[in-house]
């Protein structure tokens, strides 16, 4: 389904979903996905998420075309039957604009073998459907979602806090997630511009000081808690006008942020320049 799909689309399939699901809220808290256990009258129970996505976006910079359904395409690779996907968004600490958190919810597992055997033929062809359904509703729901965070996106704002909203996503939502394998999909230039830590400053990022600018990180108290996750990034190094960074300069911001990550409790795994060439991990 393109990333462009309409909102009607979207409602279109919820309603579908809606008639043979029941709407849950998980022990996670908040799910805006639709379960289809519901058809099933209670008899089976939902297992928890093994893996969930987080998906971050920077709207302090706007991305070309390419590179926005290049972000649609590695999120609907990596989601499986069973994954959880929450979609967080930060910006400037400007007025009206903060870190918000517009979709999460679950997918459902599909039903082992044993429990298919002991449901009855009708319940499990409506669980089937549902199934087929909630698939087509979730890769809605995320392209509507990422297509929204995309269009929210300026140029104007005077900072990129992105330290700053990783520590607060981190402490806030990241580390708490109780579901064993988490990964972090960073979508931003990765150009830190805070009053902390600037890129910017000396001489631009070429002449990025890697220890002294970790030591300030610590100073700030701006390393987070990212629960172990793996981190992969998109857009890195790429700025507003589509313009690009030396290798030399790219060299030392990875070397950043891979240390930054695993003082954050965190492993960057995959580093796209600005696509990601490989699956996120």
């Amino acid at each position: 389904m393109m990333p462009g799909i309409g909102a009607g689309l979207v409602r279109a399939f919820a309603a579908c979903l809606l008639a043979g699901a029941t709407s849950v809220v998980h022990g996670a808290g908040r799910d805006d996905f639709p379960t289809c256990y519901g058809v099933l009258g209670g008899m089976v129970q939902e297992q928890p998420a093994k893996r969930e996505l987080f998906v971050v976006i920077d709207q302090t910079l706007e991305f070309n075309v390419d590179l926005k359904r290049h972000v649609h395409a590695k999120v609907h690779e990596y989601l499986q039957p069973g994954d959880r996907v929450s979609v967080l968004t930060f910006s400037a600490y400007a007025e009206g604009r903060y870190a918000q958190m517009p979709l999460t919810g679950k997918l459902d597992h599909p039903l082992d073998e044993d429990t298919r055997f002991e449901t009855g033929k009708s319940d499990l062809r409506k669980f089937d459907r549902c199934m087929e359904r909630q698939q087509a509703f979730v890769r809605a729901k995320v392209d509507e979602t990422l297509k929204a965070a995309f269009a929210e996106a300026s140029t104007d704002l005077p900072k990129t806090e992105l330290m700053g909203s990783l520590f607060n996503f981190g402490h806030g939502v990241i580390s708490a997630s109780q579901t064993p394998e988490k990964t972090v999909l960073i979508v931003s230039d990765m150009m830190e511009n805070s009053s902390a830590v600037s890129f910017y400053r000396n001489g631009g990022i070429s002449n990025l000081n890697v220890d002294a600018a970790l030591k300030q990180t610590e100073e700030a108290g701006l390393f987070s808690n990212l629960g172990g996750a793996t981190v992969n990034v998109i857009g890195a190094g790429i700025s507003g006008n589509d313009g690009y960074l030396s290798q030399t300069a790219m060299r030392k911001m990875q070397s950043f942020w891979r240390d930054y990550f695993e003082q954050s409790e965190a492993r960057l795994a995959g580093w796209g320049q600005p696509e990601l060439f490989g699956s996120i991990q």
